[in-house]
């Protein structure tokens, strides 16, 4: 069976503080499952994400591709490209 975290299970596992996965859960940034109002993340989904880079991929992916979360408000995509900047600083200093 399927190995499923919390949040601050999550944030445990890859030693981030809660507030961090939290905030990768409300951009899209990390894989997580939604079952009614609960989200919980498969081991095995944040193992193959960490893998393939993490945050740090997904940044990259947005920035060759153009995909955003946001509007097109140039705005909210500059705001965007600053997180994904922070997060991959965040992720370096762990």
């Amino acid at each position: 069976m399927e190995t499923y975290l919390t949040i601050e299970g999550l944030a445990n596992y890859l030693q981030l503080s809660v507030q961090t996965v939290r905030r990768y859960v409300l951009n899209r940034e990390v894989p997580y499952h939604k079952i009614k109002k609960v989200i919980r993340f498969r081991v095995s989904e944040i193992e193959k994400w960490v893998d393939e880079g993490g945050l740090i991929a997904h940044c990259k992916k947005q920035k060759d591709t153009g995909d955003s979360l946001f509007n097109d408000n140039e705005n909210e995509l500059t705001e965007e490209k600053t997180d994904c900047g922070e997060a991959a600083e965040e992720k370096d200093e762990a």
